[in-house]
This record gives structure tokens, sequence and C-alpha cells, in this order.
């Protein structure tokens, strides 16, 4: 075995070598310029600060509702803790109120990005 694999080396099969014809030769360097397309090229990686901040500032709406709806949900829970049922009542159904408009604000900012994805 180890005869064969040094005449093959021998005959010029072996990978890297020089004198093996290149298959790209003779193709541009750049492709083609089409009219109306453009290169998608990979944007650079986004942290999670960069990202909360921009995905706030497309919907300020989530952020707002996810605020009310976490605060709603901490006085309403004080306030059962401190025998106050009506009260705590109260807050858990703003709390399903500010959920409900958490999720409206979710809706319409996606049906608004795929509005702007088709212009």
């Amino acid at each position: 075995m180890a005869d064969r694999n040094s005449k093959d080396a021998a005959a010029g099969d072996a990978y890297g070598d020089s004198s093996l014809p290149n298959p790209y030769a003779g193709l541009p360097q750049q492709p083609p310029h089409i009219e109306g397309f453009q290169v998608w090229r990979a944007p650079a990686q986004e942290g999670f600060g960069e990202k909360f901040k921009r995905k706030t500032m497309e919907n300020p709406f989530v952020p707002i509702g996810c605020g009310l709806t976490a605060a709603a949900l901490i006085y309403g829970i004080s306030t059962f803790s401190s025998g106050n049922r009506r009260r705590s009542q109260t807050m858990m159904r703003a709390r399903v109120l500010f959920q409900g408009f958490t999720l409206a604000a979710i809706l319409v900012g996606v049906a608004v990005n795929g509005m702007k994805s088709k212009k």
C-alpha cells in the first residue's frame, strides 16, 4: 500500500499540486451588476443592549405595556398580602387590561413592520 501512495504522489495526483488547472481561471473577481438587485451583506453581530434599544425605538408601546403589567401584578400581590382584597382584585383586572394592551402593541408592530418590508 505504501508503494501505491508513493506512485500516486510521483504521478502528480496529490492535492495542492500546482500542475492542476485552476477551475476559477477566467472568471471575474466581482459578480456582475444587475439593475435593481442589491448584494446582501450579513449584519454585524448585535449585542443585547443594542438590540433592545433598536426594538424599543421601533415599537415603544411593548416595553411600556410590559412595565405596566409588571407594576399592576406587583402592586396587586402586595395589596393581597396586606389584606385589601378589593384593591387586589382591581389590580389583577388592570393587569389583564395591560396584558391586552401589550398584545395589541405587538400585533400592530408586526403589521407595521410587515407593511414596511413590502415597500
